[in-house]
């Protein structure tokens, strides 16, 4: 079982429960609409408030026609399937335009939704971009280098690639978020040897969130937005910050359109192209999904369809029919599905589910289409008659005895000379 990233439900139920709860609100008085015509409070109501994500006014997403994409059956199983799972939004892309939205009663395509347990893939692109210029230099580096409150300290030996893999020992702090989110995440408690223990965690992206803005020298919101969020060509978002400091909490409520977050699928679907520019570098793509030694079914932050175990596999109970899925999956129920062989990407947004089976959406979904496997097509973008492995006209070769995973131990923190044993620092 991969550990819940920190999303913070319990710790909000306590002393930020009304902020929570505020986050939702909408104020109808004069003078508070922001560029997305999301309604703001003009005063801070509790230890947290909105952040506003900026960017301007959007691109607009080609729509298809799903009785033309999918059988009549497929489509009614679909449908049936968002209600089911109590789905607040399931989009899905295909062969070049939004061929569907289903969206729950009282939800329409222009409201906020959470999407936060996407926010990890996002941020590992973000950190993609900021190696590429120079931001940060290699991903061995000590985090120490940008947090000198941890200088001298064992978490400041954790790395940016440990971050990104979660496999930083990093904890919860056991306070719940505050007004000073700076202050609360570095707080956090190292509970095992850095590199020892993979458990993926929200507040590494909390910390990764600092790094990045110290790094940049701009609050994390605004890196971002200038490096990312803008360029895919979605509309402002908001996040939730500490009343006190200003800075994000990346780690709950994070909102944004559900056709905006269908954006960074579209990213991965191009390989790394949005529209015409070339936004992400294909080679950090192509390390996102390079299976880490603690599971060779998850990379920086990126889960592989491929090749299936039943077994502490990656969340499905039988193969996906597009061996090629790599997908981005949060404890709150956050999913996005990408397979460029299928030229697929599907996007559920919603509470999490009881016993959630990875591959059925994704299944559904391409079983439902009637449209034919997408045509192999070259890097500059001319159609080569070929078939193409993973889109439907080759099947994925079967794996009889797949590869072991490397043994890791977890380690605790390493002794002091001279004492029996060290604590986790507060």
């Amino acid at each position: 079982m991969r550990r819940p990233y920190l999303i913070a439900a319990a710790l909000f139920a306590t002393t930020a429960l009304a902020a929570v709860l505020w986050l939702g609100a909408r104020d109808t008085g004069p003078g508070t609409d922001d560029p997305a015509g999301i309604l703001l409070p003009e005063k801070a109501v509790g230890p947290l408030v909105d952040l506003p994500l900026p960017s301007g006014s959007g691109t607009v997403l080609p729509m298809g026609d799903p009785d033309q994409a999918f059988s009549a059956d497929g489509l009614k199983s679909i449908r049936d399937f968002a209600t089911a799972s109590n789905s607040k939004a399931l989009l899905v892309w295909h062969a070049g335009a939004l061929q569907l939205e289903i969206y729950a009663p009282g939800v329409q395509a222009g409201d906020m939704l959470d999407g936060t347990g996407l926010v990890p893939g996002l941020m590992t692109l973000l950190t993609g971009l900021a190696q590429r210029d120079g931001v940060v230099p290699g991903l061995e580096t000590g985090i120490a280098a940008w947090l000198p409150e941890w200088a001298g300290d064992d978490r400041g030996r954790v790395t940016l690639r440990q971050l990104l893999e979660g496999t930083s020992g990093l904890d919860a702090p056991e306070a719940p978020p505050g007004p000073d989110a700076i202050a609360w995440t570095l707080s956090a408690r190292l509970v095992a040897e850095p590199g020892s223990r993979f458990e993926p965690h929200g507040v590494e992206m909390q910390v990764l969130g600092i790094v990045l803005a110290r790094a940049a020298g701009v609050p994390v919101a605004d890196y971002l937005s200038e490096r990312l969020w803008r360029p895919l060509g979605a509309r402002p978002g908001l996040l939730a910050a500490g009343s006190g400091d200003g800075a994000a909490y990346l780690q709950c409520c994070v909102r944004a359109t559900a056709r905006d977050w269908l954006r960074p699928g579209l990213l991965l679907l191009e390989g790394g192209m949005a529209g015409n520019t070339a936004l992400v570098p294909a080679p950090w793509l192509d390390q996102m999904q390079r299976p880490i030694p603690h599971s060779r079914h998850d990379g920086l932050r990126t889960r592989m369809a491929w090749p299936f175990e039943a077994k502490n596999g990656n969340g499905a109970r039988k193969p996906f029919t597009d061996g090629d899925t790599i997908f981005w999956s949060g404890e709150d129920g956050a999913r996005l599905y990408v397979s460029r062989g299928r030229e697929l990407v599907i996007l559920r947004l919603g509470p999490a589910a009881a016993d959630w089976d990875e591959l059925a959406l994704p299944n559904l979904v391409s079983k439902a289409l009637i449209t034919p496997p997408a045509e192999f097509r070259s890097v500059n973008g001319l159609s080569v008659r070929r078939a193409r492995d993973l889109n439907g006209k080759i099947d994925m070769p079967p794996i009889v005895k797949p590869p072991a995973v490397p043994k890791v131990t977890v380690e605790p923190l390493a002794p002091l000379e001279g004492e029996a044993a060290a604590s986790p620092p507060p």
